[in-house]
């Protein structure tokens, strides 16, 4: 109902691994674009190559285990029918990466993962660590938008890349 009402993308960090800050668990939203100027978010290009077998697909350019699903932008005119549908893209996007839900565990995460969704698609992607050599990760980094401390940070992030750094908190083919 919320990406209904803004145009944003929301975000979720699930366990310490997966870059939360909070025991509780809680999804986030922020509004688009994530930056004055240039794409909406930083991610779009490689999210358009998106190769799709049923309702789960891969991204080419991104070299770690992740699943992206196509949502429709129509459901946000059937609430109800938006949250079924979704749930269930979840789902299989969570059996995609190999940590498939399992009802018997009620609301016990099967792992550590970022969740990233728009109007238009929800991709998902395990976590192997919280951070690279001090740079903390959460879904935002997987957006593109990485974010550091101090200029320490900020030199190591030129000097590696932003890929080198995601390809390195992520669980890699």
């Amino acid at each position: 109902a919320c990406l209904g009402e803004i145009d944003g993308l929301a975000f979720y960090n699930a366990g310490k691994i997966g870059g939360a800050s909070q025991r509780h668990k809680h999804l986030q939203l922020v509004p688009l674009p994530l930056a004055p100027e240039g794409v909406n978010i930083p991610i779009e290009n490689a999210i358009a190559s998106a190769n799709f077998q049923d309702s789960v697909g891969t991204i080419p350019t991104l070299p770690f285990i992740h699943a992206i699903a196509e949502l429709d932008p129509s459901w946000v005119n059937s609430p109800w029918d938006a949250a079924q549908a979704t749930l269930d893209l979840y789902h299989r996007l969570l059996s995609a990466v190999g940590l498939p839900w399992n009802n018997a565990n009620g609301n016990k995460q099967s792992g550590a993962y970022n969740l990233l969704a728009t109007r238009q698609w929800m991709l998902l992607l395990p976590r192997s660590q919280p951070d690279f050599q001090s740079i903390g990760v959460n879904s935002l980094g997987f957006a593109g938008a990485l974010l550091v401390r101090n200029q320490e940070q900020m030199k190591r992030l030129k000097d590696q890349g932003p890929m080198t750094i995601l390809r390195n908190v992520a669980v890699t083919w």
